[in-house]
């Protein structure tokens, strides 16, 4: 958890350091800081145990916020909790990946309430935890599985956003906004570490690949809703 800590305080530390200079620069587009969340909808690609065509719907949660070089043109920032995974090619089994993430990317507006934006950008996220959890059947038996398996997945990943979306006023201090994500890993998430796959301890589930995928990558694609708030009324 003192990761995590670290990345709330570098978010926080990146907001403060750089939004006095920029709102004496650019005085009639404020600095914003926000709310936001939304659903998740992730796969794992290059693990054969994994189906890279079933999605993982999960929720995601976080704060953002939003320096401007220019009406049109902004830095932003967020801090978010995401849930990642995907789900196995045999059995009713999933995985979670619990991450505290922290993307940052630029954004560019066509047009001015509505505004619809574009942005590209990269994320850094730390690992809070990690299950396999679900039911087989195995011999008219089902069982249930549901283990941690953080100690197996890399505590660390990284990868490349980008999306489009609409911003329009809420009030004189706030705006509401819609957008649609894309975000491609790029850190292998599995570390290795452990002969069975998953760590699915149960003998009769051996039909999963010892040797651990060479590159097995989170991907996923978000639907986020939220509020912008302006820290000077327009």
């Amino acid at each position: 958890m003192r990761v995590g800590s670290y990345l709330i305080l570098q978010f926080l530390i990146i907001i403060l350091f750089f939004s006095n200079n920029i709102m004496s620069q650019n005085p009639h587009k404020s600095p914003t800081y926000g709310i936001k969340g939304g659903v998740l909808l992730s796969s794992i690609q290059g693990d054969e145990a994994i189906d890279p065509f079933s999605k993982l719907i999960a929720p995601q949660i976080g704060f953002t916020g939003a320096l401007f070089f220019t009406p049109k043109i902004s830095v932003n920032a967020e801090l978010n909790y995401e849930m990642k995974g995907g789900k196995f090619n045999s059995y009713e089994l999933k995985t979670n990946l619990n991450y505290i993430s922290v993307p940052i990317f630029a954004k560019f507006a066509f047009s001015k309430d509505p505004e619809i934006y574009v942005y590209a950008g990269g994320y850094g996220a730390y690992l809070l935890s990690a299950k396999t959890e679900g039911n087989y059947k195995r011999f008219e038996i089902t069982k249930s599985i549901n283990e941690d398996i953080t100690s197996n997945v890399s505590a660390f990943d990284a990868g490349i956003i980008a999306g489009i979306g609409v911003q329009g006023r809420f009030s004189r201090k706030a705006d509401i906004f819609l957008d649609f994500r894309y975000c491609q890993g790029l850190i292998n998430i599995d570390n290795g570490t452990v002969d069975n796959r998953y760590n699915l301890k149960d003998s009769e589930i051996m039909l999963y690949p010892i040797s651990p995928p060479d590159n097995a990558l989170n991907k996923s694609f978000m639907l986020t809703t939220g509020l912008y708030f302006y820290l000077i009324k327009r």
